[in-house]
């Protein structure tokens, strides 16, 4: 039985990140340059997930290199973009990571996706409850109904940081109360896919994922984290399978400001339709772009395609 409560950033065991603990930082104030995680001298007291979980309304999912995870997939919409109904395994989802800190404390990062009426009232909610707004922006280019994906951060005490997810969650009309199910099977070539890809997928509500992360260790210089790449620090790939070996991809590169204009000329080489260029987050080094794209076609073509792209952020093949 697979738990569809999974994050979409969960499963590819590909290169987790190094990860280094915190170190302390007066809250209000913002680094001029990324300083050096430390090693703490003494263990951190530890976390209650169980506590979160409950906070959060479903038990987190303990991931690699320390992060617990909640997601909740959109199966209230009916999302159909350029012609494709689209499955809510293609990043149609609520969800927050975890990672702890020091001192029973934890940094969260998350993202949501919303309809039009739902934007402000989930904004406003979050701050409310001290959780900061990093990105609002599109995925996707050609959609009913219109859809959004808003970004959040905080840090602080998992447990109230929970709540303050919980109830803005509770904004929407995203059911909450999900129940766990059996992943649908992925119709589609997928060893074919992972040798081009050079990585393992996953399957996400029967779609294929990669998460592939960055070469450059990611900071945040707030928390004074080095970020696991399940925390906005790998680059997204997602196939969903239409039938007859062909399958829509959407998802987002994450790179440097260097690899930006080599990798769209990779991908609009191939006739890849890119759709946004921007931000997650706010305050990590070095300073991460993420580029959204849309195709359909065979799905080999549209993983070498994808595989291009990739060779201009220099990821290794696994």
């Amino acid at each position: 039985m697979a738990d569809r409560t999974l994050p979409r950033r969960r499963r590819t065991a590909l290169a987790a990140a190094t990860l280094a603990t915190s170190i302390p930082l007066t809250l209000g104030t913002t680094p001029t340059r990324a300083p050096a995680p430390a090693t703490a001298s003494t263990p951190a007291p530890g976390i209650d997930w169980n506590a979160v979980g409950r906070a959060i309304g479903r038990p987190l999912k303990t991931e690699a290199s320390g992060v617990h995870t909640a997601e909740w997939l959109r199966t209230d919409l009916h999302v159909v973009n350029a012609g494709v109904t689209e499955n809510p395994g293609m990043e149609l989802n609520a969800e927050a990571s975890f990672h702890q800190t020091i001192n029973g404390r934890a940094v969260m990062i998350g993202e949501v996706t919303l309809t039009d009426t739902e934007v402000d009232k989930v904004a406003d909610r979050l701050q409310q409850g001290g959780v900061e707004i990093t990105a609002l922006h599109k995925h996707i280019q050609a959609e009913t109904p219109r859809l959004w994906w808003m970004h959040y951060w905080a840090l602080g005490d998992p447990v109230s940081i929970a709540r303050t997810v919980y109830a803005a969650l509770a904004q929407t009309r995203i059911p909450l109360n999900q129940k766990q199910e059996k992943e649908p099977p992925i119709a589609l070539p997928t060893g074919a896919l992972n040798r081009i890809i050079g990585a393992q997928g996953d399957n996400e509500n029967g779609v294929l994922q990669y998460h592939i992360p960055v070469s450059q260790h990611v900071t945040d210089t707030r928390a004074h984290l080095m970020l696991p790449y399940l925390m906005e620090a790998s680059t997204l790939l997602m196939f969903q399978p239409l039938g007859g070996g062909r399958a829509a991809i959407n998802g987002d590169f994450t790179m440097t400001a260097d690899q930006v204009n080599p990798v769209i000329k990779a991908l609009r080489s191939h006739g890849l339709t890119i759709i946004e260029l921007h931000n997650h987050m706010l305050y990590e080094h070095p300073r991460l772009f993420y580029l959204h794209f849309w195709k359909t076609g065979q799905a080999t073509a549209l993983a070498r395609a994808l595989r291009a792209g990739l060779d201009q952020v220099h990821a290794p093949r696994h």
